[in-house]
Parts: C-alpha cells; structure tokens; sequence
C-alpha cells in the first residue's frame, strides 16, 4: 500500500478495515491529490474499478470543466489545512467513469503522519437528497400560489359583506361571516409568509437597494398599521427622541420587517396598551427598536424565537392570528441587508425587538477602503 512508509502493517489492516466498511465513499489521497485508498462505496458511486483508481489524480472524478479549479483549490487545501474546519462539508459535482454527473457533499480531514500529508475525505451522493428537496420547493411553491389567488378573492368578498355591501344580515350570520373573514385573512397571511419564505430560501428575493432616511418609512408603516392596532385597542407612535440618519436598504424589505415586528408586538400587547417605536445611531449602525407592553417572551422559548412556525403559546397565538413565520422572515431580511436582530426583556414588562443596521456613510467608508490598495 502506498502508505507503508509510515503505518505498519497490523495498522494499516485495521485503518482499511475501518474504511472498507463506512457506509459513505471514503477515499484518501496524498499531498499530491493523488488516490491511495478507497472503499467498495467509491466504486459503487463512480462506477470504477479499484485498480483503475488506486495511484490516479483525484480531480478525475470531478467534471473536466472544473478540474483547474479543483485543484487549485486542492493545493491551496494542502498548504494551508488549518484554515478550513476538520471534516468541513461543501456541496459539489463528481462525475462517473460513464461521464454522468451526479452532486456530493464531501468532507474533508487532513492529518499528517511523519513528514507526509495526506487527506481523508467522505463523500456521500447527494442526489436523492436534492431531488427531494427540489420537488418540496416545487409543491410548496405550487399550492402557495394556487391557494393565493382564491384565498384573497374569497377574503375580499366576505369584507364587503362585513361592511355591509350586502345589506344587513341576522346578527348570528353576521357574527359567522366576520369568523370566517378573520380566518380567512390568517390563511391569507400564512399562504403569502410561506411564498415569502420560499423564495428567500432559493435566493430569488430581488433587493433593490438605497441609501434612504428610514424615519420617512417608520412613519408610513406606522400608519398603515393603525388600522391594525385599532382592532386590538393598542395605540403605536415612533418617540420624538428619534433622529434621522441613512441606512443602505431595500425600502419594500424595510417595511416588510417594521411590518412583522409592530404586528407581532401589536397582537401581544394588552389593550389600551402601547407599541413604541424609535430610531438611534450606535456608532457604525443604525438601530431601529420595537417595544411592547405584553407579558414578556418565556425563557424556554427564546432560543426558538425565529425559528419557523414557532409559536411560544400556540393557542393564543392561534386566537391572534398569529402563523409562526413572521420572525423568521424578519431575520433573513435582516441578514440579507447586512443587519442583525435581536431582543431583549424590555424594563417595566413586555419585549423590545431592535434591528440594527450599518449607517450607510459607514458602508461608503468600507467601500471607499476597499478600493484602496494595501
């Protein structure tokens, strides 16, 4: 075996054995990239012999249009083995000796023995996996868009109804239509959340964005909103104390997380109860606070505030319309605008949510340094 210089043999038999019978492609190459050992899976998954492997270069399993790349990224690999997490997977292509390419995840362990380098990786096909996920974005996105369509018709007339287009109705109809106009606004709410969600997660949300005084926005979605707080007897107002300065953002994004976060603060606050808003600069960001007067987050829950359909009482949150997406959304947005959210207890009860997001003369600073050469 090519790795005799520096295993004796009895190890050497039990390292085989161990890779021999892992259940995922293991295959070790030397410093050079070139394959020393593989197990039955290998073959397998490429469709090679053994011996037609054994002493060849590994980027032969990888498409010819990304061999020079592979292995540039090898070498690299291979001077510097430090810089990447032991066993850290990335998604890839591989190609069979039919020439079919096929995705993997490989993850790769260096080590050394003596003065050699070599490198174990495991590589698993990922095909399957992918296939399914793609046929999960398929339907969700399929039945969001065909239940969106008549949801919002069906909610559109049952609120003319409401408001009294049909004329007056026995007070029991009454009080059924405004049941189902309630839920049929949730279901409403919850088909375009999941729509929203799936396209940040497949990376087609589009972000246009500009360097704009949020306070103008702040205003506008506060408004917008009033409506909204009426039906819960909450009152919302951005405090005098907030100064105007820019932030690089998308506009429509922007108010899309104001939105979640006064809605959610909206529904959880008690009535006659405020939802304060205000804007302050902290240093290089921008920091856009939320804050409500309700019974606090629980300290089980936090940790699982932004995850999805996460929901800390989901009765009451039913009861509130509430769909467990809201958060999350307001997250990726965030992250997507190079901005971070959190929250805290907020003093005298209640949660205060804050967004913080670079001060657009800061991002002009870093993109003036960027473009001066060291």
């Amino acid at each position: 075996m090519p790795i005799k210089p520096t295993l004796a043999a009895p190890a050497r038999e039990m390292f085989e054995l161990a890779v021999e019978s892992c259940p995922c492609g293991m295959l070790m190459t030397d410093g050079a990239g070139k394959i020393l050992i593989i197990n039955s899976e290998i073959e397998r998954m490429f469709g090679y012999r053994r011996e037609e492997l054994i002493g060849r270069p590994v980027d032969m399993l990888v498409p010819e249009r990304q061999r020079r790349g592979h292995a540039e990224q090898r070498r690299e690999f291979a001077a510097r083995p430090q810089a990447r997490r032991l066993g850290a997977s990335r998604d890839l292509l591989a190609v069979r000796k039919d020439g079919s390419e096929f995705p993997v995840e490989i993850g790769l362990n260096p080590t050394r023995a003596g003065e050699e380098f070599f490198v174990l990786s495991a590589i698993v096909d990922i095909g399957a996996r992918k296939q399914r996920e793609r046929l999960k974005e398929e339907f969700v996105s399929t039945v969001s868009h065909e239940l969106r369509t008549p949801m919002t018709s069906i909610s559109g007339a049952l609120g003319l109804v409401v408001a009294g287009a049909a004329g007056k109705l026995p007070d029991q109809a009454a009080r059924l239509i405004v049941i189902a106009h309630a839920n049929c606004q949730r279901l409403v709410r919850l088909v375009n959340d999941i729509l929203d969600m799936e396209k940040l997660a497949s990376g087609r949300v589009q972000f246009n964005l500009k360097r704009v005084d949020p306070v103008p926005l702040l205003e506008q979605t506060i408004d917008a909103i009033r409506g909204f707080a009426d039906g819960y007897g909450v009152r919302v107002r951005l405090e005098a104390s907030s100064v105007p300065d820019t932030v690089l953002i998308d506009p429509d994004r922007f108010t899309q997380v104001i939105t979640n976060l006064l809605s959610n603060a909206i529904k959880f606050s008690p009535r006659d109860g405020e939802v304060m808003v205000a804007i302050e600069r902290r240093r290089d960001d921008v920091c856009i606070s939320v804050r409500d007067h309700g019974q606090g987050i629980p300290p089980e829950f936090k940790p699982h505030v932004f995850e999805q359909f996460a929901q800390a009482n989901g009765t009451d949150s039913r009861e509130r319309g509430g769909t467990g997406l809201g958060l999350s959304i307001v997250q990726q947005i965030v992250a997507r605008l190079g901005g971070r959210v959190g929250f805290d207890d907020a003093l005298g009860g209640g949660t205060v949510f804050r967004v913080e997001l670079p001060a657009s003369d800061h991002v002009l600073d870093q993109e003036k340094s960027a473009k001066i050469p060291a």
